[in-house]
């Protein structure tokens, strides 16, 4: 059977170093909380703290423009070298256990294609069906619950835990439809933060929503990933004892 998954060693690599640098941008991400005046202003109630991010260098704080650049260029290079260090130091770890994420990958696809008879099929009419459909929820729930901030703070702290649900509902479908499901739903779903945060009173400018989405979401995100592929390896590695 041939390897839908390319496991050659640059392929390795770009994956570690992508890790790297989602751990990064984590730690970026959380350090909001930290910098901050007790918790910032995610839900638009705090509009006079002072807010601040960035790790391990300051890359933005409230108040201050940077001379029109909006963040300071000296912190995002030391923060990108930062990165990019982290980012190495995985792939290079990654590559270190290429021959054990082989076997992984290799038990993983036996598995889909043992099961792959039973998969779920979407045409792009369909697709472009759910999408309107998924459009029009999001909209109800807009006019619906539009004002409230507990709907914001629903988005922030289950957002992606909630895409997750939505990409693994349809039972036997591929990871790659399961993207094609997930992207327009994590649209959709910040789409609608950033129309609630506008109907706040005071309202909550859409940067400042996709700033907090991206607090929030980010260190999930990480957590969602580690959760998922733990239970992965796990999986595959009692299979692979079985057989």
């Amino acid at each position: 059977m041939s390897s839908v998954i390319v496991t050659t060693k640059p392929r390795w690599f770009v994956r570690g170093f992508m890790v790297g640098i989602l751990i990064t941008g984590s730690l970026t991400a959380v350090s909001y909380f930290f910098r901050s005046e007790r918790g910032g202003n995610l839900l638009g109630t705090t509009p006079d703290h002072y807010e601040a991010l960035g790790f391990p260098c300051v890359l933005w704080e409230s108040g201050n423009m940077y001379g029109g650049m909006f963040v300071d260029l000296r912190s995002l290079l030391a923060n990108g070298a930062f990165g990019t260090v982290v980012g190495a130091v995985c792939g290079l770890a990654t590559l270190a256990f290429r021959g054990r994420l082989n076997e992984l990958v290799e038990r993983f696809e036996q598995t889909v294609g043992a099961g792959g008879h039973g998969r779920l099929q979407f045409s792009v009419r369909g697709l472009l069906a759910l999408s309107s459909l998924a459009a029009l929820a999001a909209a109800g729930a807009h006019y619906a619950l539009a004002g409230h901030r507990a709907v914001l703070g629903i988005i922030y702290g289950l957002g992606p835990w909630i895409l997750v649900l939505i990409a693994f509902l349809p039972m036997g479908l591929s990871w790659q439809g399961r993207v094609v499901v997930l992207v327009p739903a994590a649209l959709l779903l910040m789409a609608s933060a950033v129309g609630v945060g506008m109907s706040l009173k005071p309202p909550l400018e859409f940067d400042k929503v996709l700033l907090y989405i991206f607090v929030c979401w980010t260190p999930q995100s990480v957590l969602v990933a580690i959760v998922l592929s733990l239970g992965l390896v796990f999986y595959h590695s009692v299979a692979g004892n079985r057989s």
